[in-house]
């Protein structure tokens, strides 16, 4: 009988090979773009699943209100951790992580890299973390300052063959020389922890760092591992009663004053727990996140739609064909056939097709993997060789088939003989009235598809031609300027003699790039009024480099590099509610204690993405170029072949800076970069 049934099955398919062809490609392409979505947006969605205490592992959040100002950050200080663990018992374990080291070089003999996985940690950060080691001990792999733990690819690229325990690397960073105390397996990337590198935190001694008593140091992120059947809200609970028993000690050492007395008129300084799993998606710890858990939820909804409109599209033509077998139905009917064996007749051929469609499907999957991975950036893979996914995927193609051929079964099957060569108006209205609908549906999903298309393009569009403020074209931007060593004013000389170079800056950040918040403090006001103000320290050739406007006041005077002043901006005299801003003075601040007279105001640029509003900023003149805050070389050009003055500026680098690797990217580019998250679900 079952033979029987393929074999009818078959013959229908192959008499109406355009209608099985058109099924069996929609399919294809429905189940292909419907896995994509699904599979990225799943994966994005679940991060950090694969650690053995998940479920027990928090972030450690602050939100803060000081004046006017708001704050919810991952960031915290650095006393937090042990504090945390010695007050609740309820805490087995903790980790500090700090996310500072981007882009440092690296040396090996005379092999130089620019390591962006590097990332500083408490030796616990292996009894929280699943991290397997191949070489080491993960008790001690960390204890020590100056030793590092390296990821398996890691060692291969620096090392080799060679055994790479007890060697060591170059930093060009305050860590400088490093010994490798083990090697892990390599970090997989669905984790928000992103590493190649483990830099054990007590390297921070070397610089006399201060762990104990920082309590408004926001510079770390603090994990915590709880104890089994431990509710994190029963922990949180506590935390109000925790500040008052450990911070507000620091608070009257410092400023005279309690916890109560510090936050009052609606200020406050909380703590809360945010899951490992959420920490991903969140603004926590990396910046320009906003919207993406939604941008996901959207993605999946369309993979999921893409698959609805496939079904519908084979019901819409089994039913609008199904009248070509009404001859079929009725001999069979007249014959004795029962109803539920031609159900069972049409449902296999509708599998038959879904199957197929499968088949297919899994082949153009394999084929656009690749170039889809290129897309997002990410790594999705599917292993069609696992009997668990190759199963899933056949019981997906299975109820697909039997849900997308089950109502033109049951409509086909129901024929009756008799009307069956002068047809039922009545069966052909109703079945033309469920079609009909089937195909507004359809339609209607298309049309909020392709108008959800055009605003996610119309936003990026918009995103990518709103006015910033500032001059970013022609712009290139050199990292690294300590790698000049001593030669960083011939650098700058040598490129300002150049007639398509119009201008040279150092700086220590970018737009776009991280912008730290401190509290700078005004001469005259209260002790605890510590606005908080995003500092750019520069040396004076910043304005003209970015084309920055100054509507209030005076510029630097390149006359006088050695006076103490610095420029804020509009969003800063308005926010703090700066009545005459050139007559103020920092006296406490990002610079130090030495006053600094406010000279003039800057129109306000935008320095971060415009999920943000202009933030206050300060700008610092420091024209000692060899400063270790310097990160960056803004180098403003006017020349018809850019080209020809990258390299000129590459062959200056190299002369200058020992040949150390020429790291460049264009202002306009790196600022982008803000939009990536838009850019992807745009092309996706």
């Amino acid at each position: 009988m079952v033979r029987h049934y393929f074999t009818i099955a078959w013959r229908n398919l192959t008499r109406n090979k355009f209608f099985s062809v058109i099924n069996i490609i929609g399919f294809a392409i429905g189940i292909t773009c419907s896995l994509l979505l699904c599979a990225y947006s799943w994966q994005e969605l679940h991060y950090d699943e694969f650690h053995e205490k998940k479920d027990r592992i928090f972030l450690v959040g602050v939100q803060s209100k000081d004046s006017e100002e708001e704050w919810e950050g991952g960031w915290t200080t650095p006393p937090l951790g042990p504090a945390l663990q010695e007050y609740f018992a309820e805490i087995e374990d903790f980790t500090r992580i700090c996310f500072w080291f981007d882009e440092v070089l690296v040396t090996y003999d005379e092999n130089k890299y620019i390591e962006k996985g590097i990332i500083g940690a408490d030796s616990s950060i292996f009894n929280l973390f699943t991290i397997p080691f191949i070489v080491g001990n993960p008790e001690t792999a960390l204890s020590q300052p100056n030793s590092i733990v390296i990821t398996q690819s890691a060692a291969k690229k620096y090392f080799g063959k060679q055994d790479p325990m007890g060697k060591t690397l170059q930093f060009n960073h305050f860590f400088n020389e490093c010994i490798v105390t083990g090697v892990v397996e390599d970090y997989p990337d669905d984790s928000h922890l992103d590493f190649e590198i483990l830099l054990s935190l007590s390297s921070l001694n070397t610089i006399n760092f201060n762990f104990e008593t920082s309590w408004q140091n926001h510079t770390f992120s603090t994990y915590v591992l709880l104890k089994e059947r431990v509710q994190a809200q029963q922990v949180a609970l506590r935390f109000q009663d925790f500040l008052k028993d450990r911070y507000e000690p620091y608070l009257v050492r410092t400023y005279q004053k309690t916890y109560e007395e510090m936050y009052q008129n609606g200020d406050y300084y909380r703590l809360f727990f945010k899951p490992l799993e959420e920490v991903y998606l969140s603004n926590l710890i990396f910046e320009n996140e906003e919207g993406k858990k939604s941008q996901l939820y959207i993605l999946f909804v369309v993979g999921i739609a893409i698959l609805l409109l496939a079904g519908i599209n084979y019901v819409n033509l089994s039913t609008a064909l199904s009248t070509n077998r009404a001859k079929e139905i009725g001999i069979r009917k007249t014959l004795g056939s029962q109803r539920s064996s031609l159900i069972k007749q049409f449902i296999l051929e509708s599998v038959l097709i879904t199957i197929t469609g499968l088949i297919m499907g899994i082949f153009l999957l394999e084929m656009s993997i690749p170039y889809f991975n290129e897309l997002t950036g990410k790594n999705l893979h599917f292993d069609i060789s696992n009997p668990l996914q190759l199963l899933a995927l056949s019981l997906f193609a299975l109820v697909i088939g039997v849900l997308g051929g089950l109502y033109p079964a049951l409509v086909i099957s129901s024929f009756k003989p008799i009307s069956i060569f002068g047809y039922s108006k009545q069966t052909k209205s109703g079945k033309a009235i469920f079609r009909n609908t089937l195909v507004v549906f359809q339609f209607a999903i298309c049309i909020i598809m392709i108008i959800s298309t055009l605003l996610v393009h119309k936003q990026l569009n918009f995103m990518q031609n709103k006015s910033l403020g500032f001059d970013t074209e022609q712009v290139l931007i050199v990292k690294r300027p300590s790698l000049l060593n001593k030669n960083q004013e011939a650098f700058k000389l040598k490129l300002l003699k150049r007639p398509d170079v119009k201008s040279v800056s150092f700086t220590n950040t970018i737009p776009g790039r991280h912008f730290d918040g401190h509290g700078q403090h005004f001469l005259g006001d209260p002790a605890n009024l510590v606005p908080t103000i995003h500092p750019l320290i520069a040396d004076n050739g910043l304005l003209e480099a970015l084309n920055l406007k100054v509507v209030q006041g005076e510029k630097f005077d390149p006359a006088h590099p050695d006076r103490k002043v610095a420029l804020i901006n509009q969003a800063a005299v308005e926010q703090l509610q700066l009545d005459n801003p050139l007559s103020l003075v920092l006296d406490n601040h990002t610079m130090g204690k030495e006053p600094y007279n406010i000279i003039g105001v800057v129109k306000d640029f935008h320095f971060n993405s415009f999920h943000h509003q202009v933030e206050p900023l300060v700008i610092f003149p420091l024209n000692d170029l060899q400063d270790h805050r310097f990160g960056y070389i803004l180098i403003k050009m006017q020349s018809s072949s850019l080209q020809e003055t990258l390299e000129t500026v590459k062959t200056q680098w190299q002369n200058l800076s020992n040949h150390s690797p020429f790291d460049y990217t264009f202002l306009d580019e790196d600022f982008n970069r803000l939009f990536e998250n838009e850019r992807v679900t745009a092309k996706v």
